[in-house]
């Protein structure tokens, strides 16, 4: 059997539930939808984080941020680590990029050609068309929200499909499997739509809710950090249609993006591609889009911000609109794509396949979901979620997620549920223990638990020969 191509369409900061399929009751995403109903969708996919270059670097690497140690957008990899891109080079395919990249260094060197925002920001392209973003501080207090004053061919959305389409359309496209990743910005602000799909969305029917919005001020443990401080309902009290305006241009972002991806599903259909491509579509973390008078990110673990939108198609085995409910992460895309074309997992990927899920195998699906940043830790369940502060490490967050999810009844000093948060915090170490890799171990010291990086660690050479000198310095 031919091998599959594999387009991964991605955009940044995408709510879950903000698309038309997800239940939303007005934003228009026609080209997603019709994709959940041909392939397989999943309601509780998460990301390990919520900050684009450490959830993103896990996607890849199937590993949690901290294990790949990129816990910021910055910098690169602790250590090597195999990905998606160095696995699939091993197999003959051709690895394309076009869009937003935000990877480590170390990991986006292994892509064979990129089309990427920076070369179009910093390139001929933009300066030729005198494309520039004014970042001021009266910008910066509005949601950085506005309209995109310049033709619509040169958005950001538009020409990062076009990139792929260029791609699709090209004789590369055909000659070697390919793994393409179209990595949308929006709808990550800037907030800047089209003219043409600006006033899409009312402002109006941005429902408002000021009880709400003080009760979960009141309950956070912490400032959002920069200029997102200001991205909420209370700052622009004076005239609330302020935040309504760009939450609605949030929207407006999304059906660009939804628009865009048809254009490129319509190309690889021309190209008689279709029949041999797995589509891909997630997003590297979430977005408050408006709900608790919030807009961006910045604050860890709620889940409107580690939520994330998946969904798979495989031409192959369409599951012709399956629903997933079960909670799945974003270290699990790199050994699912790994078990599709009978490659091997390399030991140290965390994540698990779920296509096992997907053929109704029982028992193949995750109780707990983690995500994390440098100071925060975050395990969640199907009905708790917990956050330890190293800050504030006699605090912390304990949420109750079912029957309703709630955030903002925060239960961590309430005596009747001390039991759940030991056995919450118990299970969150023992996480962290389990994703420690180290580069050298000697199980005659202690015993060590069986993962697959400890399991391949203890056969490598070196570890025999320690375990052997320790052997004869006993005798």
């Amino acid at each position: 059997m031919k091998k599959p191509n594999i387009l991964f369409l991605f955009d940044d900061q995408h709510n879950a539930s903000c698309l038309g399929y997800a239940g939303h009751p007005f934003i228009k995403t026609p080209n997603l939808d019709k994709l959940a109903q041909k392939g397989a969708s999943f309601n509780n996919m998460y990301a390990c984080s919520a900050l684009c270059c450490p959830s993103r670097t896990s996607f890849y690497t199937g590993t949690y941020v901290r294990t790949h140690g990129h816990a910021h957008n910055d910098g690169d990899l602790l250590k090597s680590l195999p990905s998606i891109l160095t696995e699939l080079g091993k197999d003959g395919y051709t690895r394309i990029q076009t869009g937003k990249n935000h990877l480590p260094p170390s990991v986006a060197k292994d892509f064979d050609d990129m089309w990427t925002e920076k070369t179009q920001h910093n390139g001929k392209e933009y300066k030729e068309k005198g494309v520039t973003f004014k970042l001021d501080e009266p910008w910066s207090q509005h949601f950085h929200s506005g309209c995109w004053g310049f033709e619509e061919k040169h958005h950001r959305g538009v020409w990062t499909a076009q990139k792929t389409i260029d791609f699709l359309d090209s004789k590369d496209s055909k000659e070697n499997p390919f793994f393409c990743w179209t990595s949308f910005a929006p709808p990550h602000s800037p907030h800047m739509p089209p003219e043409s799909l600006d006033n899409m969305y009312k402002p109006e029917d941005i429902p408002i809710d000021w009880e709400e919005y003080y009760r979960f001020e009141q309950s956070k443990m912490q400032k959002r950090p920069m200029v997102e401080d200001f991205w909420k309902l209370g700052s622009v009290r004076h005239d609330i249609k302020i935040f309504q305006k760009a939450v609605c241009r949030y929207f407006a972002l999304i059906t660009l993006v939804d628009r865009e991806i048809g254009r490129i599903l319509e190309s690889l259909e021309d190209n008689g591609l279709s029949d041999n491509t797995i589509v891909i579509f997630t997003a590297d973390h979430g977005d408050f889009a408006g709900e608790y008078g919030q807009l961006g990110k910045n604050l860890p673990a709620y889940d409107p911000l580690i939520k994330i939108p998946f969904i798979y198609y495989d031409p192959y085995n369409p599951y012709h609109g399956r629903v997933v409910e079960s909670m799945f992460q974003n270290v699990d895309l790199f050994p699912t794509l790994m078990d599709r074309l009978g490659l091997p997992v390399p030991p140290t990927v965390h994540g698990k396949s779920f296509l096992p899920a997907l053929a109704g195998h029982p028992g193949c699906y995750r109780e707990q979901v983690f995500s994390e940043t440098a100071m925060e830790k975050t395990i969640r369940t199907k009905d708790w979620k917990l956050t330890y502060f190293v800050r504030h490490p006699h605090k912390g967050q304990l949420f109750r997620m079912s029957p309703e999810v709630n955030e903002i009844d925060n239960l961590w000093s309430d005596p009747n549920y001390q039991y759940i948060k030991i056995e919450l915090l118990e299970d969150l170490m023992a996480w962290m223990v389990t994703c420690e890799q180290p580069d050298s171990m000697c199980s005659t010291w202690e015993e060590y638990i069986s993962t697959p990086w400890y399991d391949w660690l203890k056969e490598q050479p070196r570890e025999n020969a320690v375990q052997e000198t320790i052997k004869l310095n006993e005798h």
